[in-house]
């Protein structure tokens, strides 16, 4: 089987990335006798660029290069805007069996099959934190849709609300949870934890968030809520933010009281082999998001053995199930009684830990893989 795979999500830095790449590897891992090709959109050059880095990771070496140079705008009009099958398109693509969308944009072909990744409807569900981008990015998903001959939902959440929202078949939708990468677990490397916190100048026991700041994160609630915490309970920690500044600038403002006394740190972008060392070092981790598709970071917290509190909404209580404090995302006084009793009750740590490691161990890479490859193989047309 010929699988053509949108790469373009490889070279970011979000959790869809992670996402990616941990899926693509253990998929070609699972069965390496499948051709595997990455379809990247490289008419700018900086793309182009980092496709390069890409492609010369020993880590990429079994999955084919197929560059386009075709403007991003000219694949939006007669994909996402219209619905031209342009002659020739399969040959173009290479005349894969299947193409997967991993990001929504879903070409219109005819003797290919197409698989399409749901994560979320967030732009549907939260349109004003997407400005003018929200009607494009609304019709990539119902483009998708149209097009797809299966859809693969991160979530029983999402595979819900692509059907509630956007009309979807739910014949067509098949639930396939990631997994936690194996860089995350129990076994903390003491020495490197000690050094990651000098690096990062963390003296003190501190609360972790990791994730992007953007609205739909709830980033500022946690704020204000950590800001009572050490006013009306004195506690001794630190709020560690790890997450891209520049994507959450209302974030940083609204910390710059706690950043200038040291009691907030926003640690921005930090090598991925630093993560797991940040993790170990925390005593709780929080993520307060008013809705996710999945949420890797909850997952990866657990695997490491860390409490996590977390919102009660969307797929997160599927994905920490009663190993975790749920509460409501908006609902202050709820946040501020749960991160004070995790913090303060190494009893209830100890339990959590265990529920935790418990329930990490559900998810795993090689099964989404397994049952990624055999969705592939539904669909893809017999010989």
């Amino acid at each position: 089987m010929r699988i053509l795979v949108d790469g373009l999500p490889l070279l970011g830095e979000a959790s869809i990335a992670t996402y990616l790449r941990e899926l693509l590897q253990h998929m070609r891992a699972a069965d390496a006798s499948h051709d595997y090709e990455l379809f990247m959109r490289c008419f700018r050059s900086r793309t182009a660029q980092k496709a390069k880095q890409l492609f010369a990771d020993p880590a990429m070496a079994g999955f084919k290069p197929r560059i386009t140079r075709v403007p991003d705008l000219v694949m939006e009009w007669c994909w996402t805007r219209g619905a031209f099958h342009v002659p020739c398109t399969e040959i173009w693509l290479g005349r894969p069996d299947v193409f997967l969308s991993t990001i929504y944009v879903t070409p219109v072909v005819r003797r290919t099959a197409v698989v399409m990744i749901a994560y979320d409807v967030i732009p549907l569900r939260f349109p004003q934190f997407y400005g003018d981008d929200q009607p494009l990015l609304a019709a990539r998903l119902r483009r998708g849709i149209e097009r797809a001959d299966a859809i693969i939902a991160i979530s029983e959440c999402t595979k819900r609300d692509f059907v509630q929202v956007l009309g979807a078949d739910p014949a067509k939708m098949h639930v396939v949870y990631p997994g936690v990468d194996a860089r995350f677990g129990p076994a903390a490397d003491r020495d490197q934890v000690v050094l990651v916190r000098q690096r990062y100048g963390l003296a003190k026991p501190y609360l972790l968030y990791v994730g992007s700041l953007g609205p739909h994160k709830n980033v500022e609630t946690l704020v204000r809520v950590f800001r009572r915490l050490k006013t009306a309970k004195r506690i001794p920690h630190q709020l560690v933010l790890c997450g891209r500044a520049q994507w959450g600038p209302e974030v940083v403002k609204a910390s710059q009281d706690l950043i200038r006394t040291g009691d907030c740190v926003v640690l921005d972008f930090i090598p991925a082999a630093d993560v797991p060392h940040l993790y170990h070092g925390a005593e709780a981790f929080v993520f307060l998001s008013l809705y996710e598709g999945f949420g890797l970071p909850p997952l990866e917290a657990m695997a490491c053995g860390v409490p996590v509190v977390a919102s009660n909404t969307g797929s997160l209580p599927e994905v920490v199930g009663d190993a975790a404090l749920q509460v409501p995302p908006t609902d202050e006084e709820a946040i501020a009684r749960a991160l004070s009793t995790v913090l303060t009750d190494a009893n209830l740590r100890r339990v959590m830990r265990d529920r935790g490691l418990k329930q990490a161990a559900q998810f795993s890479w090689p099964a989404a893989a397994r049952r990624t490859l055999d969705v592939l193989m539904e669909v893809a047309p017999r010989p």
